[in-house]
């Protein structure tokens, strides 16, 4: 047994970064409080390429944001009654917005590149529009997991709200379908929910705070924990030889 854990141990120390498997059976330890001091020290040559991303995502959601104003006006001049140009002006607006999503897989990938000393583009944003599709499908089904898990009692919907913080960029980044992402997601984070989901809540409170002064901490804190964020998932799962290729 012995020259098995060995060799176990040597694959391990080879490995750059984690795996789904490993994530999923609980055998990766990431501490949060840790990563985020990594990604603090970790932060120069990134918070300018970070916000250039950031803005450039801002804009694009906020057109997306906008289009259902054009669509209302369109319907109510052909003649649609309020009710119907509002609800397909609705469904229209998300589905601008989920298009969208991509573009913050984008600033993950960023992160998780400028961790491992590769070059860094903000232009990565326009990487992925290709998964716009899968991305729409995904923001549905998650959209439709969490909502039952809040109609079953809240306590589910609490719990998926959570667990399926990486499963975004597990799509994009494993080229996972929607649902394999979501599920490997839940999966990995059950195994670290109360730790996943202080690091989410400490962000939160962050970025609330970092807006009261003017809002000029957030120079420093929306490229701090995307770093933090992008370095987290790269312990888990680890990254493909696409996303670190130069």
């Amino acid at each position: 047994a012995t020259p098995e854990s060995d060799l176990a141990q040597n694959r391990q120390s080879e490995r750059d970064g984690g795996n789904i498997e490993d994530a999923i059976a609980g055998n990766i330890e990431v501490g949060m409080l840790q990563t985020l001091g990594e990604s603090w020290r970790d932060l120069k040559g990134f918070k300018l390429k970070c916000h250039i991303a950031t803005v450039l995502w801002f804009v694009v959601y906020i057109v997306a944001a906008l289009i259902s104003i054009p669509v209302v006006i369109g319907l109510s001049a052909a003649g649609a009654d309020e009710d119907s140009a509002a609800i397909i002006a609705s469904l229209v607006q998300l589905v601008a917005i989920a298009a969208t999503m991509p573009m913050i897989v984008g600033i993950t990938i960023m992160g998780i590149r400028h961790a491992q000393g590769k070059t860094v583009s903000a232009g990565t944003v326009f990487s992925y529009f290709h998964r716009i599709p899968g991305a729409i499908l995904w923001y549905v089904l998650m959209t439709l997991m969490i909502m039952l898990g809040y109609i079953l009692l809240i306590i589910p919907g609490i719990y998926l709200t959570f667990a399926y913080m990486f499963s975004l960029p597990l799509m994009i980044e494993k080229d996972m379908t929607a649902w394999q992402a979501l599920e490997v997601s839940r999966k990995a984070v059950t195994r670290i929910w109360f730790r996943a989901t202080g690091f989410l809540l400490l962000v939160v409170l962050l970025m609330i705070l970092g807006t009261i002064p003017l809002g000029i901490p957030l120079i420093w804190v929306v490229p701090w924990t995307a770093l933090a964020y992008s370095m987290i998932y790269f312990k888990l799962f680890g990254a493909e030889a696409q996303t670190l290729a130069d």
